[in-house]
């Protein structure tokens, strides 16, 4: 007797308005594949390929203000797998902006280096895609794609001066520490899926919140998670990386991964965490705590003792994750009538660091392509005497790092601490402080240096004008410095209206 056959599964496919909403990463996606295919007939001439990518991440960053004003209230694409709502093109913007900001400073410093290879131009567009994934994933599967395309794209860029060996030692660090980091985090997510059977954002969501007590190993997969996340965005104990392989990597590349992985991780930390795991905040809260106020502490003290400003701001950048993770362990919490939560100070944030360690960087980067060293605090001296106007943005970017108003790193750190001081989670507010306090010390030293008379026997570098793309980048940083902390509002009321779009992202789907 013939077995009877199991019913036939109708093939139900993404409608086309899945494809249309997923607009800005098919953009970019196609940039990655047709600046490989340019690289074949552009020649010598490679700065054709800087001019496509920017004109693609132009593409990619109107497609995520129009995603903007039409997404409304949010909803899924891809059957629950990835969300349309204001908090991914928030940060999408953060994204494409800032990989167009490195664009603009990278061809002058390669040249110069003698590595302007075209595929630089694809990685970075790669390495972009990726953490577009994250910023809107709504799936295990899909944080993880993301996760390892953006890391790829990093350990190549990483070791692209191919005849250095710091640059390979950098690569090889990161590379061994990102596959031991990336193994924890498949292993908490096999966790989460076997205790939920869900490997989808908003499945998960609700099987927690239907359960009472919260299971060892579902704790456990959650701690896992998060130790994936934090070695992407430098967190202490998962740290150890970072000074070596800014200080290592082309100083355009550390521009671009010191802040564009950070926007990323923190994106899904907060979407995974605060909006997924919220029924286990009790449980993650300490731990999440304890990690801030450990990056804080030890960021700032070791920043303390560097002479090299790479590695400086690499440990400054461990502090600002601290400071930022601060957001995510107040979460949506708050005790007053006030609407500045924890999500609200995270994305503000973001978007404050971003325009002003990429501005900081791109000094680095600048000055280097025009054969300057100023990762020793020593070639610093007396920049301000021969680059007046390059010196005093690098101050403003020193100044709003240490949270000096009114640049926009004052009102990031602000947020932040004030939606803490709303929860009732004082004590970590007061750690923030303090640790904004050490920065001042080795931020304005960094700031004195430049404005103190070059010695004698300090070489002299013949004049050079920075390069009109060059140029632009690091007005726009400066701009973005300190107008986004003057006109509050523009920035602010956007990481509310995000903050709150979030929320029904999870709960409907399309």
């Amino acid at each position: 007797m013939l077995a009877q056959s199991a019913p036939l599964v109708p093939l139900v496919t993404p409608s086309a308005n899945d494809l249309l909403d997923l607009l800005p990463e098919l953009i970019v996606g196609f940039g990655f594949i047709a600046l490989m295919l340019l690289d074949l007939v552009v020649g010598r001439q490679r700065w054709w390929l800087a001019v496509a990518a920017i004109v693609f991440l132009a593409a990619g960053f109107g497609a995520s203000v129009w995603g903007w004003f039409d997404s409304g209230n949010g909803h899924t694409l891809y059957f629950g797998s990835f969300a349309y709502d204001k908090f991914s093109m928030f940060i999408n913007c953060v994204l494409l902006f800032s990989s167009a900001l490195v664009i603009l400073i990278s061809p002058h410093y390669l040249n110069r280096r003698g590595i302007h290879h075209g595929e630089y131009y694809a990685l970075i567009l790669a390495a972009t895609l990726g953490m577009m994934l994250l910023a809107g994933a709504m799936s295990l599967m899909v944080i993880f794609l993301g996760i390892e395309g953006l890391s790829l794209s990093l350990y190549i860029l990483s070791g692209f001066s191919r005849t250095e060996e710091r640059s390979q030692e950098a690569a090889l660090k990161y590379l061994l520490l990102g596959g031991f980091a990336s193994g924890f985090l498949l292993y908490g997510m096999a966790l989460v899926y076997g205790e939920t059977g869900h490997t989808q954002l908003q499945q998960i969501g609700a099987a927690l919140h239907s359960t009472t007590q919260a299971d060892p190993m579902l704790l456990a997969g959650v701690v896992l998670i998060f130790v994936g996340f934090a070695f992407k965005a430098s967190l202490v104990p998962f740290h150890t990386w970072t000074p070596d392989v800014y200080q290592g990597a082309p100083t355009s590349v550390t521009t671009f991964m010191s802040v564009t992985t950070k926007v990323a991780a923190f994106a899904v930390i907060v979407r995974v965490f605060t909006y997924t795991f919220v029924s286990l905040y009790s449980h993650w809260e300490v731990i999440v705590a304890v990690v801030a106020i450990a990056s804080i502490v030890v960021g700032n003290v070791a920043a303390l003792t560097q002479t090299h400003v790479k590695r400086m701001l690499a440990y400054s950048s461990i502090a600002q994750a601290g400071y930022i993770l601060i957001g995510v362990a107040v979460g949506t919490l708050s005790n007053t009538s006030s609407s500045i939560t924890g999500t609200t100070g995270v994305l503000y944030y973001l978007a404050a660091y971003a325009v002003t360690q990429i501005g900081a960087f791109a000094v680095i980067t600048i000055m280097a392509g025009r054969g300057e060293d100023l990762d020793s605090y020593d070639g610093l001296r007396g920049l301000a005497y021969r680059r007046p106007f390059v010196a005093a943005a690098m101050g403003l970017f020193l100044l709003s790092l240490g949270g000096f108003p009114p640049t926009v790193g004052f009102f990031g750190k602000f947020f932040v601490f004030a939606a803490a001081v709303n929860a009732n989670l004082t004590l970590l507010a007061l750690w923030g402080i303090a640790g904004s306090a050490i920065s001042v010390f080795y931020y304005l030293r960094v700031a004195l240096l430049m404005y103190q008379r070059p010695k004698d026997e300090q070489q002299e570098y013949p004049w050079s004008r920075t390069t009109i793309a060059g140029g632009t980048a690091l007005l726009a940083a400066a701009a973005g410095t300190l107008v986004f902390g003057i006109l509050v509002a523009v920035v602010f009321n956007g990481a509310q209206a995000a903050q709150n779009a979030i929320l029904p992202a999870i709960a409907s789907t399309r």
